[in-house]
């Protein structure tokens, strides 16, 4: 498999002086390595052959549709980047149909969610119930929207934007544990098992970001996740469908089974008896939950801000001119995407940077 990119995209010559490592092959990282060696630097992106976060979760393509009303910031910034993903990447790794579903059980949730798309400008569609999946539900949906989400299978997306990657000229280097070392003198940051060094690093290895800073003694604001969801066996729906009132479940399409999500509480999930039976019942509330042998309970963990002030698109620690709470390192810079739907942004944020150090340099 090889996706030949344009010639205007990758037409620049690798710059040897200015060579950068990037530590994290998932989806951000290789958007990050991509767009790097895509402006003419010189790109070594490691990886360990683990899923990152981004795998190893749901897999949606956000419009920010059903985040609008409680997260107004993080709707606005998926809205204005999902389509930075090219679709020759995203069109094969499509699951179900090419949009998702905004349901409600009841009619009194509508004008809020209404009157956030109008707000942002996310275009939707207020259809009949009979027309969405709300017809396999008991009791039906009052009030049913087409949306512009839709679920993706996530492998095939990676392998692909690792091949993007490749034909962009970035060299890749799996199944490799890397560390990273700063020197407390000089504060620089080093490779110990890499033997030509880069001048810049890219911190973007996901859940696994605040250990690797951690075991290199730089201080940060970052922290670790873990969010539970679930697969239903005895579901394979047609497309990505939320229930937006009540407990917001959300079911996505995926190989031959169905993702089943909900929202955190207060920001946190309980344990697996807990989560189990929360999903459990927001199933059985709508007559979609027919067997406990088809219900499993997974687990998946995310690295986020501490800091609320951090954007919404991403988060982009320059330590050359650390922020508040962390260490200072003058060749490291770190990425956190808000959602994957925002990769390509944050590349775009944490290349801008690299150019700024390689015309101080």
């Amino acid at each position: 498999m090889s996706i030949v990119p344009t010639e205007e995209a990758c037409h620049l010559m690798p710059d040897s002086r200015r060579k950068v490592l990037v530590v994290g092959a998932g989806l951000c990282g290789l958007a990050i390595a991509t767009t790097a060696a895509r402006r003419g630097f010189d790109v070594l992106c490691v990886g360990d052959g683990r899923p990152g976060a981004s795998l190893a979760n749901f897999g949606q393509l956000h419009s920010g549709a059903v985040l609008a009303p409680v997260l107004p910031d993080v709707a606005e910034a998926c809205w204005q980047y999902r389509n930075d993903w090219p679709d020759e990447l995203l069109r094969p790794a499509l699951v179900g149909e090419p949009h998702g579903y905004a349901l409600f059980a009841e009619t009194e949730a509508v004008h809020t969610y209404r009157t956030a798309w109008q707000h942002i400008g996310i275009d939707v569609e207020e259809i009949s119930p009979d027309r969405s999946p709300a017809r396999a539900a008991h009791p039906p949906a009052a009030a049913a929207f087409r949306i512009p989400d839709f679920s993706v299978n996530l492998d095939i997306l990676h392998a692909r934007t690792r091949a993007f990657a490749h034909d962009c000229g970035v060299s890749l280097l799996s199944q490799r544990r890397t560390t990273l070392r700063r020197n407390q003198e000089t504060t620089l940051v080093t490779v110990p098992d890499l033997s030509d060094s880069p001048a810049l690093v890219v911190l973007a290895a996901g859940a696994d970001t605040p250990d690797l800073l951690a075991r290199a003694g730089i201080a940060h604001t970052l922290r670790q996740r873990r969010i539970a969801w679930s697969r239903h066996a005895g579901a394979r729906p047609d497309a990505l469908t939320y229930w937006l009132d009540g407990d917001l479940l959300a079911i996505s399409p995926d190989h031959a089974d169905a993702r089943v999500g909900l929202p955190s509480v207060n920001g946190e999930y309980g344990t697996d008896e807990i989560e189990y039976a929360r999903i459990r019942a927001a199933l059985v509330r709508r007559g979609l939950h027919r067997s406990d042998a088809d219900l499993s309970l997974q687990w998946g963990t995310v690295c986020e801000p501490v800091t609320t002030r951090a954007a919404p698109t991403s988060f982009v620690a320059d330590l050359r001119d650390p922020p508040a709470g962390w260490s200072r390192a003058p060749n490291l810079v770190v990425a956190v995407p808000g959602k994957w739907t925002t990769a390509w942004h944050c590349a775009e944020r944490v290349v801008n940077a690299l150019e700024q150090e390689r015309q101080l340099s």
